[in-house]
């Protein structure tokens, strides 16, 4: 019968081992509420990753198209057609996430607006994500790991 300090111990490594995890499960499953941050909470605000608003400003001439089109012209939203929106992916590893956009004219854009981060969370909208999902996944493997 193993010492029962070791098996704590054990258990104690297990479930440090098990965070990381936990952090890449809730955003993989989750990772559609993420995107949704980063789009409708953040990018159609005019803010970027660290809460702070996309400069430069529209030219002219974007500003008479993006009226035509009813869009607004008061901030920096990245969105003409959608397709940047629609193609922003986040992967999940265990050690860092990655935000990504699948569209050939976002280097252009990270170039253009190289004073901000695009891509990303705001920290205390991170927050509220891991409170919401992460902690319920650790929690639960947690459990599993005790009742071993």
């Amino acid at each position: 019968m193993p010492d029962p300090i070791q098996r704590a111990i054990k258990k104690l490594k297990e479930m440090k081992a098990s965070i990381d995890k936990s952090l890449q499960t809730s955003i993989n499953t989750n990772k559609k509420v993420l995107i949704e941050q980063q789009t409708e909470g953040q990018m159609d605000k005019g803010k970027d990753a660290n809460n702070i608003s996309l400069v430069p400003d529209y030219a002219l001439s974007t500003k008479i198209a993006k009226r035509r089109k009813q869009q607004p012209t008061n901030r920096v939203t990245l969105k003409d057609t959608g397709k940047l929106y629609d193609s922003i992916d986040i992967q999940a590893g265990t050690t860092e996430v990655v935000f990504s956009a699948n569209v050939d004219y976002y280097k252009y854009l990270v170039a253009h607006y190289d004073t901000n981060q695009i891509l990303g969370i705001q920290p205390k909208e991170m927050k509220e994500f891991i409170d919401k999902y992460t902690l319920p996944e650790i929690e639960k493997q947690f459990k599993a790991i005790i009742r071993k």
